[in-house]
């Protein structure tokens, strides 16, 4: 059978996720291998923000997870907390309690406070083929497979190869290590909002945007093309009627805070996103700030 395979993944953009770098140790009967089976293990962000939250806090060694709202995970599922990934072993009241393996996939087991996200992972399996003779050869070195698969965070990812005897040993890697604790697919694109001239207090400072499509952001921020002077620009985001988010741009500054959009709600098809000027430097000797762009970048 093959050895243990080594592989990594991309973001390709554009809601793809790449397989790349596929290798072993040794090219010992790799020759005949004719398929990869690729396991994806993500939560939809589409879904976000997580409603199952951890009840009480845990240290890095224990095993049982008590939940604030059942969780659908089952037997033999992932479920991921922070940069850990879990194997689910048990499922005890209904879903409200759940024992564990720590450390799944290579990630590192920590102590956790109570109230964190708990995602149940879904997996999705994809085979790729692969021709007599191909490791080893020159085009396995820039070999890539690209997936579709549009506004998921993956957090882990098993691989095993396939020969004329049987399968590999399986190779699993977990992706919370990352600032976004798990590789952030998207969808592409950017939404922009712009307010011509000086700034003032205002409630929808521009016309709504309409959302066509449901969809995961990346990050938020705004920008002036003038500075505030005398005190901070404050605005706010609503979807609909909901605030989605506040942003900041200080004295002086140009650039807001940047807020990451994992954990927040998707931006949902035909709903309306406003932008709000909350405050502006506005007294004597002051300037509020001019030509704002606020961008949602997907």
């Amino acid at each position: 059978m093959p050895p243990l395979p080594i592989f990594g993944l991309n973001p390709g953009g554009q809601g793809t996720i790449e397989l790349l770098g596929i290798a072993f140790t040794t090219l010992t009967n790799t020759h005949t291998i004719s398929a990869g089976t690729l396991a994806l293990f993500y939560w939809n962000e589409l879904g976000s923000p997580s409603n199952v939250a951890l009840g009480g806090a845990i240290a890095a060694t224990d095993t049982t997870l008590t939940l604030t709202v059942a969780s659908s995970a089952q037997l033999g599922d992932l479920v991921q907390l922070e940069s850990e990934v879990m194997t689910v072993t048990g499922v005890q009241n209904g879903g409200l309690a759940l024992t564990v393996a720590r450390a799944s996939h290579g990630s590192t087991a920590a102590a956790h406070a109570a109230g964190i996200p708990v995602y149940a992972l879904t997996r999705v399996i994809t085979t790729v083929p692969f021709v007599k003779g191909f490791f080893g050869s020159p085009a396995s070195g820039s070999y890539v497979h690209s997936i579709f698969l549009p506004d998921v965070r993956i957090a882990a990812a098993e691989f095993y190869a396939t020969n004329a005897v049987g399968n590999s040993p399986v190779n699993g890697v977990a992706f919370g290590a990352t600032i976004d604790q798990g590789l952030r697919t998207l969808s592409g694109g950017q939404i922009s909002i712009q307010v011509d001239g000086y700034l003032a207090i205002e409630t929808d400072a521009a016309p709504p945007f309409v959302i066509e499509d449901s969809h995961a952001p990346r990050d938020i921020f705004a920008v002036v093309r003038e500075a505030p002077s005398g005190g901070a620009i404050q605005l706010q985001l609503r979807q609909n009627s909901t605030v989605y988010c506040t942003l900041t741009i200080a004295d002086g500054q140009t650039l807001s805070n940047v807020i990451g959009g994992f954990g927040l709600p998707p931006l949902a098809a035909n709903a309306q996103v406003s932008l709000d000027v909350l405050a502006v430097p506005g007294a004597a000797n002051t300037l509020p700030g001019r030509d704002l762009t606020v961008t949602i970048r997907l």
